[in-house]
């Protein structure tokens, strides 16, 4: 399974996930809220010269080839670079730039799985999992607990981030499956959804997290991708 590091200031990313045989996507709604959602929804494909007219209160996140893009209503917006559409919330650009910095941890890639969130997490190859935790000054055993209560007990070495997921307890799409540590508030509860094909490029990878609600990766890769109108 191939890793690609998915950095804040990167101007491309490879990702292994493309839902079925769907084309990639000139410019994919990765999030959207207000009057036209509806009109709009997560997950809709556009032309890169499609033009969008959004009303007061409308909130528009798309992913393009060379980055991510915030409209914000109201105005008529074309989707192509440099089209007027306007930066990315200051907010989201203070947050990548600390990831960046390594004062907020994040995985190392897209495809690693965040031991603390739980959620949909989508993979594409089910018997090559890695875990990842934001903290890993201490050793702990962590318990792996599958469909059935059927569990199994891993050792995850003080100053290890990353753990493979343990083969004992094989991944199902559609099982829940529980992690639990000592000292974990609740455990983390996850499921998992399997991609058939590698993308093509970033709105692809945007497209298949959006169509199985993967929300958390979906979350992460517009966190990271480079905002378009920037230029970077």
């Amino acid at each position: 399974m191939k890793f690609v590091k998915v950095m804040a200031a990167a101007a491309t990313l490879a990702a292994g996930v493309l839902m079925g045989e769907a084309a990639a996507a000139d410019v994919v709604v990765v999030r959207s809220s207000g009057p036209s959602a509806a009109t709009y929804r997560a997950g809709s494909s556009l032309p890169d010269n499609a033009s969008v007219t959004l009303r007061p209160g409308d909130l528009m996140v798309v992913i393009a080839s060379n980055g991510t893009r915030t409209l914000r209503g109201p105005g008529t917006f074309t989707l192509a670079s440099g089209g007027g559409g306007r930066m990315a919330a200051p907010r989201r650009g203070r947050f990548s730039a600390l990831r960046t910095a390594g004062i907020v941890p994040r995985s190392p890639t897209l495809w690693h799985v965040d031991s603390t969130q739980s959620g949909k997490f989508c993979v594409t190859n089910a018997s090559n999992v890695m875990l990842w935790r934001p903290e890993a000054e201490q050793s702990v055993t962590l318990t792996v607990t599958g469909a059935g209560g059927a569990s199994h007990n891993v050792q995850w070495a003080a100053g290890e981030s990353t753990l493979a997921w343990p083969p004992q307890v094989p991944i199902a799409p559609g099982a829940e499956y529980q992690l639990n540590w000592i000292g974990a508030p609740e455990p983390t509860r996850l499921s998992f959804a399997a991609l058939t094909q590698e993308p093509t490029d970033l709105t692809s990878v945007a497209q298949a997290l959006v169509s199985q609600n993967c929300q958390n990766q979906l979350d992460l890769l517009i966190e990271t991708a480079p905002a378009a109108d920037e230029g970077e």
